[in-house]
């Protein structure tokens, strides 16, 4: 192996969990750095959270997988940001991070080669495909971005969803109107994850949710990023309570993607004004 980072392991939970075991410890001695991620194409967390490493399961095998994709999570996304589903299924969703070791380690996929594209599903929009990308980035774990996510591409079932990628939207100049405006909206998440330690390591705290709202916090020592999702036509105002998680009265919160805006923290809370159909990360300050 010369160079790369990482394996993508096909259909993992079709072999014996020792074996995966015994590859994992082989490669982490030859290539300390390596990380593997593991497929386990399940829809329930139960069984992606069985063929992660870190823990011991009911055979007294650890695996020592480094990750699995969060189908769960990925499949609960689609759902809610397609508006089949109320925003509340995320945070339903989200509960089942206690069957996982870390869940910082679990990876948190927008899309992959086997599945629909999210605009081809159905009930699909630019507005939920960027909420659904938003989503991915900001919450914890560790995002994967198929290629053509980032431009809106359209595909259905496989092989229309490995098209190639359009060779006029590799250049800003040449994308379209739509294109250009995905491929921003999802540079700005990737810069401020890059940016903020809390969106790639800081606990997950649930501040709000309703049928058409949650907002979360991510919080790494002192520093703290609050992610909020409006999925109504309209504009909402919440309050979040905001002093639970020790941010003091008088502190601002300022828009860092989104409309510019700055809420001041009152007797423990911050009224949020949400535009509709959109995603917002605000610091503090």
């Amino acid at each position: 192996i010369t160079g790369i980072d990482g394996i993508r392991e096909d259909t993992i939970q079709y072999m014996p969990r020792s074996f995966i075991r015994d590859l994992s410890n082989a490669l982490h001695r030859q290539y300390p750095k390596l990380w593997m991620v593991g497929e386990v194409f399940e829809r329930d967390a139960a069984q992606t959270a069985f063929f992660i490493g870190g823990h011991t399961g009911w055979d007294g095998v650890d695996t020592k997988l480094d990750s699995v994709f969060d189908f769960a999570l990925w499949n609960a996304s689609l759902f809610v940001f397609t508006n089949k589903m109320p925003m509340s299924f995320l945070q339903h969703q989200l509960k089942y991070d206690a069957l996982y070791p870390d869940p910082l380690k679990v990876t948190v996929l927008a899309n992959n080669h086997d599945t629909m594209r999210f605009m081809s599903l159905a009930g699909a929009t630019t507005a939920g495909a960027m909420m659904h990308v938003a989503f991915v980035l900001s919450v914890r774990g560790i995002p994967q971005l198929y290629a053509g996510e980032e431009i809106a591409m359209e595909g259905k079932e496989d092989p229309d969803n490995r098209r190639d990628f359009p060779s006029d939207a590799f250049t800003g100049e040449r994308r379209k109107p739509k294109e250009r405006e995905m491929f921003d909206w999802t540079r700005s998440w990737i810069k401020l994850r890059r940016e903020q330690p809390a969106l790639r390591a800081g606990k997950l705290i649930d501040l709000f949710v309703d049928d058409e709202t949650y907002v979360f916090a991510r919080q790494l020592g002192s520093e703290t990023i609050v992610v909020a999702f409006n999925r109504e036509n309209k504009t909402k105002q919440v309050r979040v309570p905001v002093g639970t998680i020790g941010v003091k009265d008088g502190v601002t919160l300022r828009t860092l993607i989104g409309a510019e805006a700055s809420v001041r923290v009152e007797k423990g809370e911050a009224t949020l004004v949400l535009p509709g159909r959109s995603a917002l990360a605000y610091g503090v300050f």
